[in-house]
């Protein structure tokens, strides 16, 4: 089941929460849209379920398979829901919530009693939570409250499954159990999945595609490896992990940040205009002497050895703080102390000027 949002506006007040938004997502893909608060992506979520009426316009749709289901209610448009706090019915074991909205369905279309009871078993074990069907929700875990209320959304043989923050309550260690586990589940059912997230990590590690969204628009749409590493906009390569951002201007043909000069092929046609470097840690070299190169000069302030990479701070130029991360081998290889001068190059970098980007 692909879904396809047209044109999609959604106001609230004089706030625009959508400004035209437009996307395709294919069948059998695992989607997620990420976003700061107040990017838009939890009212793109509701909308496409039909829990939000969107701003009307003359070619505004939301389409499912290539039909339009705009003004279908919301039962009828078979989608599956997973909020962030579960809203599991507390007064129901985890059978019956299961069960819930196979029996809740209208006749004719209602299972019998003998094929919820085997469709609740196929999903208890789907979820691995076979043991625990008389439990209530009190008696569980975060983490099997979320499973529980997955297994609810997918009871009715949803045409798409949708999730608002589905581990937003969960602690760290819960949350990375639970996203490879989710991805695991997908990968067995096929089910066309979006899911809102402002977890960079997590869509990174889950998604097959991430759809980016900031103020109501979509930055850009690509694969986890896409949007990380050929970032269409400033935001986007800021939003996606630690960077280093430098300020500078463009100056005959070349973009000037300090002591570091960045010459593009062919050159700036634009003097005198502002321009922004951004850098991740993992992408900077730091070096002892940096005579007759082109590059940054600062003091280290702060060395970390904890954790799997080393990370530095230092005072770049004009005080301006400058992050590095590096593994433990490089390191070992120059050792840098607190006070150190040293010399900073870029392996890789992103240069922003107007719609100039490389």
């Amino acid at each position: 089941m692909s879904i396809e949002v047209r044109n999609v506006s959604k106001s609230f007040g004089d706030f625009l929460a959508l400004d035209g938004v437009s996307l395709h997502v294919p069948d059998g893909e695992l989607v997620a849209l990420l976003g700061p608060s107040g990017s838009g992506k939890t009212t793109l979520l509701r909308i496409i379920a039909g829990l939000e009426a969107f701003d009307l316009a003359d070619d505004g749709a939301i389409l499912f398979d290539g039909q339009d289901v705009a003004r279908q209610a919301v039962g009828r448009r078979r989608v599956g829901f997973v909020f962030q706090h579960y809203a599991l019915f507390r007064h129901m074991t985890v059978f019956e919530n299961i069960a819930f909205g196979l029996r809740v369905r209208p006749k004719p279309n209602r299972p019998t009693k003998a094929e919820i009871n085997a469709r609740v078993r196929e999903l208890l074990q789907l979820i691995q939570l076979e043991t625990l069907e008389r439990r209530y929700p009190w008696q569980l875990s975060g983490g099997q409250r979320q499973r529980v209320a997955l297994a609810r959304a997918l009871a009715i043989q949803p045409k798409v499954l949708l999730l608002d923050e589905p581990f937003g309550a969960l602690d760290a260690k819960v949350r990375q159990g639970l996203r490879r586990w989710l991805r695991r589940l997908h990968d067995e059912i096929h089910v066309t999945s979006l899911f809102v997230t402002h977890d960079q990590e997590e869509a990174l590690e889950v998604a097959d595609r991430i759809v980016v969204m900031n103020q109501g628009r979509i930055e850009q749409v690509g694969t986890p490896n896409e949007v990380f590493h050929q970032p269409a906009s400033a935001f986007v390569m800021d939003f996606l992990g630690n960077v280093n951002l430098f300020h500078g201007r463009v100056e005959a043909g070349r973009a000037v940040f300090g002591s570091m000069v960045i010459e593009p092929p062919g050159g700036l046609q634009i003097d005198g205009e502002s321009a922004r470097l951004l850098i991740r840690p993992h992408d900077l070299e730091i070096q002892p002497d940096g005579e007759g190169r082109s590059g940054l000069r600062g003091k280290v302030t702060r060395v970390q050895l904890a954790g799997p990479v080393v990370k530095l701070e230092l005072a770049g130029e004009d005080n301006q703080p400058i992050y590095v991360e590096m593994s433990h081998d490089r390191y070992r290889q120059h050792p840098c102390t607190v006070g150190e001068k040293v010399f900073v190059t870029p392996r890789d970098s992103r240069l922003f000027v107007e719609d100039y980007t490389i």
